[in-house]
């Protein structure tokens, strides 16, 4: 029993959450200036988008990915391509999840929190689903697989306090363009596991080249946005310490980032999401602490 409900977990993928978790707190504190918000509805709502939304979202994914996975050195011990759970439960699974998450959503009494919940799904349908498998089409699957959701995840805490949606431009394109950014170079790891499927990917389409440079362009671009958030008074001016600790991380992200061919994607995985919830750790704390 503990080892189902241990691999039901995994299909869920509870470090990503940190990502959903991340976003929707840059999202809520600018909403409310950086003044105390209510937690509860916070964390209500972030249960509904992340464990929830994409807990199943990342299921129905796994569901479609499980003779890709069993292709990969790291993947092939997801739970799915692995044999530790079955197709059929899976999608029951995934359903009860996407089902649990709007009730809450619903329950919020929030319309433009369930439209983000929404848009994240739509997105993701057409990322994972045929006949449209964007996942599988040059420049599509990038734009649906890494700048789409980031946008949803920030207004998803930015709606939640704020009686409009315009939300600081900066932050926005830091969070998307930070996504989208290390997603090209994860893709390019995954270049010669596409060209098996015979995927017509960008990791397959593109050179490396060509999207080594695009990745560089929007993580320089990521940090000049964060920078400029802080420079711009949208961020207090204590965030410079946490693109001073980013930046003393950068030595344990060469390989990843030179290299995205030779890339350990379990380590370089580990320690984005570590990096990450540091990273806001420190935007929760600094925002109420006087420096």
């Amino acid at each position: 029993m503990a080892m189902a409900i241990f691999s039901y977990l995994q299909l869920m993928r509870p470090l990503e959450w940190i990502k959903t978790f991340g976003n929707m707190v840059f999202g809520a504190l600018l909403a409310v200036s950086f003044m105390p918000f209510d937690w509860k509805i916070f964390l209500l709502a972030f249960i509904a988008a992340g464990p929830l939304l994409w807990g199943g979202l990342y299921t129905i994914n796994d569901i479609t990915d499980i003779e890709k996975d069993k292709l990969h050195p790291f993947k092939k011990n997801r739970p799915l391509p692995s044999g530790k759970i079955t197709k059929n439960s899976a999608k029951v699974f995934a359903a009860a999840l996407i089902i649990a998450a709007f009730g809450i959503g619903i329950y919020i009494n929030n319309i433009f929190f369930v439209v983000c919940l929404m848009a994240m799904a739509v997105n993701q349908f057409l990322y994972t689903l045929p006949p449209f498998e964007l996942k599988k089409k040059p420049v599509l699957d990038l734009i649906s697989g890494s700048a789409v959701n980031p946008f949803f995840r920030f207004f998803a805490g930015w709606v939640l306090f704020a009686g409009n949606l315009n939300a600081p431009l900066p932050v926005v394109y830091f969070l998307v363009a930070v996504n989208f950014g290390g997603f090209f170079l994860y893709r390019i790891s995954s270049k010669k596991i596409e060209e098996k499927m015979e995927y017509d990917s960008s990791a397959v389409m593109f050179s490396e080249k060509t999207l080594k440079i695009s990745s560089y362009f929007f993580i320089a671009t990521a940090i000049l946005a964060f920078v400029a958030s802080i420079y711009t008074g949208i961020f207090p001016q204590s965030y410079w310490l946490l693109v001073i600790g980013s930046i003393a991380l950068l030595p344990l992200y060469w390989k990843s980032i030179t290299k995205p061919k030779e890339m350990d994607v379990e380590f370089t995985y580990r320690l984005m999401y570590i990096h990450y919830l540091l990273l806001i750790a420190g935007v929760i704390m600094l925002a109420y602490v006087k420096i």
